[in-house]
């Protein structure tokens, strides 16, 4: 038999999951638009972390795409030293 107990739990997960989700994709379309914008600059790996003020292996992570390495304020103030600032809006 199945209770509102049972299901609670569930919801919670699934209720994590979706918040999981849109996480990643705030901090994939951060990284991207930096990624992006050192292409763009033309810079090399040694001078992206010298402007950014990071490692060069962390620098590497980055343009390597490895996402579960950086946070949401991370990318927002590397985006920032750049000159690229972030809007946040949120919808129902």
């Amino acid at each position: 038999m199945i209770t509102v107990q049972n299901l609670r739990p569930q919801q919670e997960l699934q209720t994590f999951a979706i918040a999981e989700a849109e996480s990643l994709q705030i901090r994939t379309d951060l990284m991207l638009k930096l990624q992006g914008y050192i292409q763009q600059q033309g810079w090399t790996s040694e001078q992206a972390a010298r402007i950014l003020r990071q490692t060069l292996p962390r620098m590497q992570n980055l343009m390597n795409g490895e996402i579960s390495r950086f946070s949401v304020e991370q990318l927002i103030q590397l985006l920032a030293l750049v000159g690229l600032h972030v809007h946040v809006s949120i919808v129902d």
